[in-house]
Order: structure tokens, then C-alpha cells, then sequence
């Protein structure tokens, strides 16, 4: 291409991402697979709103799109008489629309009516929870919610149950079904062949759901106890509602996010069919590793790992609660790290390893742990503040990483480490998760990314599976099981681990590391720290990037100011053919079932993948 022909292109480009055209064209394609026949359409996602969505609600809105955004998947936020009134002359006014739990609880008959016809001429509908189960008046109706039909068994059974009609059972599915949900082992516990969601501090978890009717007319996802349908999909007319019978929005702003990213990827990438946005670099999966060092017991711990070669793996985020304290003061317990010498040359040496160094707390871990409150913080700021000057001291830059000691950590704390320009912290909610922006409190981080830990099942840290003496094959099976499941889904989980404790299972930790080993070197798995992740997600964030359709053909069109380096999109090979790239520069390449087109360090980047076409029937 000539310089002013590519001088044109990119203006023509540069007009079409403004704008951001959306392609018309629904081109619906079947394809077999184990779980979930996908079809393909161009068309963002629909989430309905009510028209009247009050401020308190907005916060719901806002979650579901950040969890669309960090799976990589495109949804827009409509109202429910928009939508309707796309759909005047006839048209599908959507290919793919999610009616959420919480607040869109009050739907009038005719929207129902609308809703249905959607489905009906092929639309593709995500019913979650309690929407439309009152009508316009606000009651409920009898003898069930209106979309029973769609969702393929009777459900809000208000007349017979009344306030017995919801009620808090465990949860459970296939282990292939938790997997295409994207929730790792150990936040399902196997049990007589069925995977039985769990949490930290709990091996099997409660959740609020609404009692369903006996029979089911179509394909269990999951269940509860008593025959209730948690999750189904169910064909109607010419199209697919998956019924998931659980409070989304409300357990994402409680901290118990992981379901909602779950359906959303289930939702748009195996009944929608459409290409992701890769949430790992290069969609190379993989583990973050947290070292938390607190007390002087763990430096010699921490030199047999050394001598153990665990550390030339890396690089791993290693945090230091860097007073000479440990339970209170003037225990001497700490690790004392302004007047230790010995140790601030082990860190520093594991600094240039690429490791990165960052603070474990506020000075002296278990007193701070065990006396931050909501309400204390002009007290307890003073020892953040001493354990960021420590490590700043050691590491020659302000702190990038964080990790609470005991996982306390009030909403003001991460103001102020946000305010620092600290990039993550660690955290004990959204347990099995990916880096993610926290929403609890009625509020939402700001810049700065939590990383939720991973569990077995009640558990997190050795020392704890040491303590309930779990045996180490045990917790062997689950942390290689861990790499297989980053490397398999192109997931990125965090982990960590006290230095005294690992050194309780050496063969456990010695595993973890072969599995590593052998992932790496199939170019299927790396290591990662917090703050090289965290610097990626904020970058992939501000990418701006639509999907049209035409010729048989779908077009991607990217664009990042900073730079598009090492984002990944992601396309079924059961629904295109190999992506060609139009303009800017990317590699392809073929990963089993999936193609992936990784950017180059540019600005710009248009791909075109041909849609495969079926025989007929």
C-alpha cells in the first residue's frame, strides 16, 4: 500500500472508531459443541434497564459493565423501552440481551410480551434471577413469574410458597460445567460426581435462589437440592434463554463476583459464539505467586526455598511487614528490615531477579491486623505510612503492591493506597477470580486492581491445610491442578503462600514448580507479579475496539493510545477460519479449538476472520 493510500486508510479507520460503527448484519451459524451450541452475531450484547434506574442502581449497571469489560466481552446498556422500540418494524433489535437480577424486578406484561417475541424470531436471552417477577403494579404474579415459559420451568412461586419462595441451598455442576464457567479447583469441591461451589472459610457455599417448579424442558447446567434449577439452557422458537436462577449483581457488589464473570463468558462466548478480548497478555495463562513475609521466622524459611531453587522460577510479588514487631510491640519478632542487613541483601537480590517487593500491611502484622476498623483510620494511616517508607527505601521507588495481614482491609485503606499510586493489592473476596475492580461498600476502586486468592475449598495457606492435616498429595493434586487450569483457559489466578509454611509441604511446592516448568516450556504458562499485570489490565482497559460484519467476513477494529502490545483476540475455529490481518500488525496463531491474534506494539490494528460456512442440514 502506497503512503498516501495507507495515509487515507488510517483517516477512514480512524472515522470508523469515533464513530463507533456497529455491523447490522446477524449472521447465525451452528456449531456442535460439548457444552453449548454457539451462533455468531456482530451485535453488542443488550443489558435492559429499567427506564426509571434510580442513582442507588446505577452501581449495579456499572458492574456488570466492568465484568464485561475485564472478560473481554461487549455490552451495551439499554432501557427497556429503547429496546423495544428497536424492534417496531419487526427487526431483532438485539442478537443477544441480559435481563438483570435486583434491579429490574418490575417489568409490565407488554415488555414481557416483547422480550418473549425476541426470543422467539432467534434472539438470544441471559434471565437472571428475580427480574420481571412483578408486574407493573409491583405484585407478583400468579402462578408464577411471566417468564417461566421462557426460562422452561416455573419459577417465583409467590401464590403457593409466599415467603418461603426463596431459600439459601449449596449449589453444584459438572466439573466441565464449573471450568466452562471459568471457576478454578478448589472453588469447587467434587462430591459425588458433582462440583459443589465452596469458598474461603466454608466448604460448601449458601446462595439465595428462588424455589423452581419439578420439571425442566431443557439442559441443567446446574442444580441445588429439591430438583431447583440453578442454571439451564432452554431453546424457545428460534432461540436460546439461559435461565440462571442467582443474584448476580447483588453477589458481585458483595464481594462474590466470579459468578457473574462466569455466565457473562458462558453467555457470550459459548451460545453467542462472539470473539474475546483476552485478559491475559498474549492470552498466555498463568499464576501470580504472593510471598507474604511477617514475622523473623521467615528468612531462614526463606533461604531454603532459595537453596531449593524455588525462586529462580519467578519472578513472584513478594510482601514484607517490615517492623522489628510481630504480634505487639516490642516482641522482637519482626523482621526489622530498616536495621537488617542480611535481609534487605536477599530482597534486593531478588529485586534484580525481577521479583517484585511491596508491603504486607502497616508495620507490625498481627496487632494491625487485629486493630484496623472502619472507623480508625487516622490512628493506623502512620503505620502504612512507615511500612511504604521501608520498602521504598529498600526497593529505591515508591510501592506498587499490597497485601492485608489477616485480609482485613477497610474501604479506606485502599483509598489510601490507590492515592498512592499503589497498582494492586491482594484480596480475600471475589475468591477464585481474576484481577478485578472491587465494588463493596456502595462503591467502586478506583484505579487500583485487587487479586483475589485462590481456596481449597475452606481453606488458602498451607500452614492452614497443615494445621487440619490435609495430606500434601493432596495439596499437591490441587496447586498442579491450578497450572493445568491457567494454561487450559488462559486465566490468571493468584496464590500465595508464608515462606514457614511452605516449607511444611516441600514436595506440595516442589510439584507446583515442575508443573510450572513443564507449562512454561510449552510456551502455555508464565509467572506473574501483581504490578506487571495490573500495569497490562489498566492498559487493555482504555482499548477501544468494535466488531462489524459483512462478506462472510468479521472485522475487528482496535485502537489504544499507548499501544496495543501483546492484547490478544480470541476466535472459535469452529465458527472462523483463520483471521487474516488488514492493517496494522499482529501474529495468528492456531491454540487448539481457538485462533489467537496477538497485537504488536502498535496503535492501531484491523483484523478480518472469514465465518465458516456449514453444510446444510
Amino acid at each position: 500500500m502506497s503512503t498516501a493510500g495507507r495515509s487515507k486508510w488510517n483517516k477512514v479507520w480512524l472515522t470508523l472508531l469515533v464513530i463507533a460503527i456497529v455491523g447490522a448484519a446477524a449472521i447465525w451459524i451452528e456449531r456442535i459443541r460439548e457444552i453449548a451450541p454457539a451462533r455468531w452475531s456482530s451485535d453488542a450484547i443488550a443489558l435492559i434497564l429499567p427506564d426509571n434506574l434510580s442513582e442507588a442502581n446505577r452501581l449495579y449497571a456499572s458492574a456488570w459493565l466492568d465484568a464485561a469489560s475485564e472478560e473481554g466481552i461487549r455490552l451495551e446498556t439499554v432501557t427497556a423501552s429503547e429496546f423495544a422500540r428497536r424492534g417496531l418494524q419487526g427487526e431483532r433489535p438485539f442478537a443477544g440481551a441480559i435481563l438483570p437480577d435486583t434491579i429490574h424486578r418490575q417489568i409490565s406484561t407488554a415488555f414481557v410480551n416483547q422480550v418473549s417475541r425476541f426470543v422467539e424470531h432467534g434472539g438470544a436471552l441471559m434471565l437472571v434471577g428475580d427480574a420481571g417477577v412483578l408486574d407493573e403494579n409491583g405484585y407478583y404474579t400468579e402462578p408464577a413469574s411471566r417468564f417461566s415459559t421462557l426460562a422452561g420451568i416455573p419459577y417465583a412461586l409467590y401464590s403457593k410458597l409466599h415467603d418461603k419462595m426463596s431459600f439459601n441451598p449449596t449449589i453444584s455442576g459438572s466439573p466441565q460445567m464449573m471450568q466452562a464457567l471459568n471457576l478454578p479447583p478448589g472453588r469447587w469441591i467434587e462430591s459425588d460426581g458433582q462440583a459443589v461451589v465452596s469458598g474461603y472459610g466454608e466448604d460448601t457455599l449458601r446462595y439465595p435462589v428462588l424455589h423452581t417448579g419439578d420439571t425442566y424442558t431443557g439442559t441443567i447446567r446446574m442444580q441445588a437440592q429439591g430438583k431447583t434449577v440453578i442454571a439451564g439452557e432452554h431453546a424457545f422458537g428460534k432461540g436460546q434463554v439461559l435461565f440462571i436462577n442467582l443474584p448476580l449483581g447483588y453477589l458481585k457488589l458483595r464481594t462474590d463476583g466470579i459468578l457473574m464473570h462466569g455466565f457473562l463468558h458462558y453467555f457470550a462466548n459459548r451460545i453467542m459464539g462472539q470473539p474475546q478480548l483476552s485478559a491475559a497478555p498474549e492470552a498466555i495463562g498463568g499464576l501470580v505467586l504472593n510471598w507474604h513475609c511477617d514475622a523473623k521466622i521467615c528468612i531462614p524459611a526463606m533461604e531454603q526455598l532459595i537453596k531449593a531453587g524455588v525462586f529462580k522460577r519467578g519472578p513472584f510479588s513478594i510482601h514484607v511487614t517490615a517492623g522489628p514487631d510481630q504480634r505487639e510491640f516490642g516482641d522482637g519478632l519482626g523482621v526489622d528490615l530498616n536495621n537488617n542487613k542480611p535481609f534487605q541483601e536477599t530482597l534486593r537480590s531478588l529485586l534484580e531477579q525481577g521479583n517484585e517487593i511491596g508491603s504486607h500491611g502497616g508495620w507490625i502484622h498481627d496487632w494491625f491486623g487485629k486493630h484496623l476498623s472502619d472507623s480508625n483510620e487516622a490512628q493506623m494511616t502512620t503505620y502504612l505510612e512507615q511500612n511504604a517508607d521501608a520498602i521504598k527505601r529498600l526497593i529505591g521507588h515508591d510501592q506498587t503492591e499490597y497485601s492485608a495481614p489477616t485480609g482485613n482491609q477497610p474501604a479506606w485503606v485502599t483509598e489510601w493506597l490507590d492515592a498512592q499510586h499503589v497498582e494492586a493489592y491482594y484480596f480475600t473476596g471475589n475468591i477464585g477470580q481474576g484481577p478485578t475492580h472491587t465494588y463493596r461498600d456502595g462503591r467502586r476502586d478506583g484505579h487500583i486492581w485487587s487479586f483475589p486468592v485462590q481456596t481449597y475449598g475452606h481453606i488458602s495457606t498451607i500452614e492452614e491445610a497443615y494445621t487440619e492435616h490435609i495430606p500434601e498429595s493432596e495439596i499437591s493434586s490441587w496447586l498442579t491442578s491450578l497450572v493445568k487450569f491457567t494454561e487450559n483457559t488462559g486465566q490468571i489466578r493468584l496464590i500465595y503462600f508464608h515462606p514457614p509454611g511452605a516449607v511444611l509441604y516441600p514436595d506440595a511446592i516442589n510439584q507446583l514448580m515442575l508443573a510450572a516448568d513443564a507449562a512454561t516450556k510449552e510456551g502455555r504458562f508464565r509467572w506473574r507479579t501483581m504490578t506487571d499485570l495490573a500495569n497490562f489490565m489498566s492498559r487493555r482497559e482504555q482499548t477501544v475496539w468494535n466488531i462489524s460484519s459483512g462478506n462472510q467476513a468479521v472485522v475487528i477494529d482496535a485502537a489504544n493510545a499507548a499501544s496495543l502490545n501483546q492484547l490478544t483476540w480470541l476466535f472459535s475455529t469452529s465458527l472462523y477460519a483463520e483471521p487474516q490481518i488488514i492493517a496494522g500488525n499482529a501474529k495468528v496463531e492456531q491454540r487448539g479449538d481457538t485462533w489467537a491474534v496477538i497485537a504488536a506494539d502498535v496503535k492501531q490494528l484491523r483484523i478480518s476472520t472469514p465465518l465458516i460456512k456449514k453444510a446444510p442440514h
